[in-house]
């Protein structure tokens, strides 16, 4: 692999015949390394062939130029050009690799209100440019998780039947069967969703891919999963990541909420559906680790762990639905 990330600095520095390079602490769909040439760091990517393609790199490239562009609060990586002018190469075997900017900062903390409330304002200032971003003239739009059999090529319905029926690790009968409950449910009920407004949703908005400085969100990272979806879903993903981490909190998600609501209102629509929104996420993503299964990487302990999470996830709604819609039909409708 060495070699292809010489290749890949070829491309886009002409005096490169020395240069460090150090893993990163992410990166589990794609090959990512921090790169320093002169003194300067950057970010070097070669791609998962399963999940990336030249319709992909070009969308994330046009979303990430816009909103770097557009006088966020944060900054967000931009693809450098080649020595040819290209945003990217593509490698003998097919792959692809980019070299992007480098941001500093080190991933938040969200522990108390204060932080949950300045996560919220992110997530809702990028869901706002986000829906403003001009991708026409772009064949391919993303994939939606709402198609939860096409977010990875080896994942699709035969696969994913096959992966729950004879599990390659151990999965407990009732994890299977709430599982199996779960799609069925949401394959009944996907039309609703179709019916909500629609935009780009960054589909990844964790403290994993957020950068901060003296405890203010100053960057946001991993673009690979944007895509047209229900825009809510947005909301729907992070709120389940504020309530993850802080062991469901109706503090932190009061202050979440708000934060988000300075930038973003929802309609009572959408609002009904969290709960159903919240459901596809954890499938999308199971489906996405069981698709990195098939391809040879090590996914039984993301697997697990998100699945845990989303029984959590949906006991909690139960529990704490009717709190929960009060807080969010007063602060986003």
């Amino acid at each position: 692999m060495q070699a292809k990330f010489d290749e890949l600095v070829r491309h886009y520095f002409e005096d490169c015949s020395s240069y460090e390079m150090e893993p990163v602490p992410f990166g589990l769909t794609n090959l990512t390394r921090v790169i320093t040439i002169h003194d300067v760091n950057y970010i070097a990517r070669i791609y998962n062939p399963h999940t990336k393609n030249v319709p992909s790199l070009e969308l994330e490239s046009r979303i990430t130029s816009y909103l770097s562009q557009s006088g966020l609060s944060f900054q967000v990586p931009v693809f450098l050009r080649t020595l040819t002018g290209d945003e990217y190469i593509q490698f003998a075997d097919g792959t692809l690799g980019a070299v992007v900017s480098f941001l500093e900062g080190s991933p938040p903390e969200l522990t108390d209100t204060g932080q949950a409330y300045g996560f919220g304002r992110v997530v809702g200032e990028i869901s706002s440019a986000l829906s403003h971003c001009d991708t026409r003239g772009l064949g391919f739009r993303g994939i939606s998780f709402m198609n939860i059999y096409k977010l990875h090529p080896l994942a699709d319905h035969r696969t994913v039947a096959s992966f729950i029926d004879e599990p390659p690790f151990h999965i407990p009968e009732d994890d299977q069967n709430f599982y199996r409950e779960m799609v069925s449910l949401v394959e009944r009920s996907i039309s609703q969703l179709q019916q909500l407004p629609a935009q780009l949703v960054h589909h990844d908005l964790l403290v994993f891919n957020l950068l901060a400085r003296d405890n203010q969100i100053c960057g946001v990272l991993d673009f690979d999963f944007t895509s047209m979806d229900a825009g809510f879903m947005e909301f729907a993903i992070s709120l389940n990541h504020i309530l993850q981490l802080s062991d469901g909190s109706l503090d932190m998600m009061d202050a979440f909420v708000k934060g988000y609501a300075a930038f973003r209102k929802s309609s009572g629509e959408e609002i009904d559906q969290l709960q159903l929104l919240t459901q596809v996420y954890h499938i999308a993503v199971l489906h996405i680790y069981i698709g990195q299964h098939y391809a040879g990487k090590d996914a039984e302990q993301p697997f697990k762990y998100i699945l845990a999470q989303f029984r959590d996830r949906n006991d909690w709604l139960n529990d704490n639905w009717e709190a929960t819609r009060r807080l969010l039909e007063t602060c986003l409708l």
